[in-house]
């Protein structure tokens, strides 16, 4: 019971706004602290970048002018010092060209991934539908085959009726009066 009543206090002193601006001021000073030592560290690489090109540009100029041992060299009055070409631009240049490069293989990325998920939605529909078609037809079928076996039943109970006297008969009759009717019809054709 204590147990729980401590951690129920705990829990409150977390949910205290002095607690969220003490955590909200360690995140600042953490985020300036990680920017200072970025700075710092991009100096440092700064100082040794301008350090290689003075020594690239001494050791080329000794390089083209060889003296000869017995001859002292004459004083060579300093240059001014002149900024390297910067590479930063062009290495920032390159980086924005991946950029748009990476953004646009994301963006036909995209495009595929919705068009699958199009395509999806679309097969899920016809198979909805196709199912909905099958029911159908089997219904169809079981109503067909009901038909069939009920004429069937009919033709069965009728064959008797059918071939009785008085219905051979009346077919002979009506048979009888339409060859008159078809021969006239023959004679009036030639």
């Amino acid at each position: 019971m204590e147990f729980h009543l401590d951690l129920h206090r705990a829990l409150e002193a977390l949910n205290s706004p002095d607690v969220w601006l003490i955590m909200a001021g360690i995140g600042v000073v953490a985020i300036l602290a990680s920017v200072l030592v970025i700075g710092r560290r991009v100096n440092h690489v700064w100082e040794e970048l301008l350090e290689l090109g003075q020594l690239q540009r001494g050791g080329s100029r000794e390089d083209a002018y060889p003296m000869p041992a017995f001859v002292p060299a004459p004083p060579v009055p300093e240059l001014p010092p002149t900024e390297p070409p910067s590479l930063l631009p062009l290495h920032l240049q390159q980086i924005k060209r991946q950029q748009l490069l990476v953004l646009d293989e994301l963006k036909k990325a995209q495009s595929a991934t919705q068009a699958v998920a199009e395509l999806a939605r679309q097969l899920a529909m016809v198979e909805r539908r196709q199912s909905q078609l099958l029911e159908a037809l089997a219904h169809v079928s079981a109503e067909v085959q009901r038909w069939n076996a009920r004429l069937t039943t009919l033709g069965i109970e009728a064959a008797p009726l059918l071939e009785s006297e008085a219905i051979a008969d009346f077919v002979t009759h009506v048979e009888e009066r339409e060859a008159p009717a078809a021969s006239a019809l023959g004679g009036d054709r030639s």
